[in-house]
């Protein structure tokens, strides 16, 4: 499981993904919104889930970017409602959510984060994320920030 943030810009992040991994990200944010939604569920103590505790928002605006770069690649969809309505589960998440003003988690836009994600990336497709521009080591292991607890 796992939510690569190569970049902190994330829609260029998504744009950078191969298409076999674009699409297993949203399933995965899928599983990690729920994750952090309900209790029980799978995965709740995977560092991909606890990098994003108490920024569910911030998650759907993720998984909106990826839905966005599946779709501009002529993909349907079949994700980006279950993962908005867990969301709504929790209401001044969802609010938050609308209003536009998203708190994003704190480990966002540390370059050792995004770094990790690209070495591990290249370690998936070497050529392919070479070709994206990737220049960083191929063996970096991955730095899992963990976000404030909600």
């Amino acid at each position: 499981m796992q939510t690569f943030v190569p970049f902190s810009d994330l829609a260029r992040g998504m744009a950078a993904l191969d298409t076999k991994r674009l699409g297993k990200q949203r399933v995965e944010t899928l599983q990690v919104m729920r994750a952090l939604t309900i209790r029980d569920y799978g995965w709740r103590h995977h560092p991909a889930v606890a990098m994003w505790r108490g920024h569910r928002a911030a998650l759907m605006v993720y998984q909106d970017l990826t839905v966005d770069e599946w779709v501009r690649r002529g993909f349907a969809d079949t994700t980006r409602a279950s993962t908005l309505a867990t969301l709504d589960e929790i209401p001044e998440d969802g609010a938050e959510y609308r209003s536009g003003t998203v708190r994003m988690p704190p480990w966002f836009g540390r370059e050792d984060v995004h770094r990790s994600h690209r070495s591990n990336l290249l370690r998936k497709d070497l050529e392919y994320y070479r070709a994206q521009g990737f220049d960083d080591p191929d063996d970096l292991p991955y730095v899992w920030p963990k976000a404030e607890k909600a």
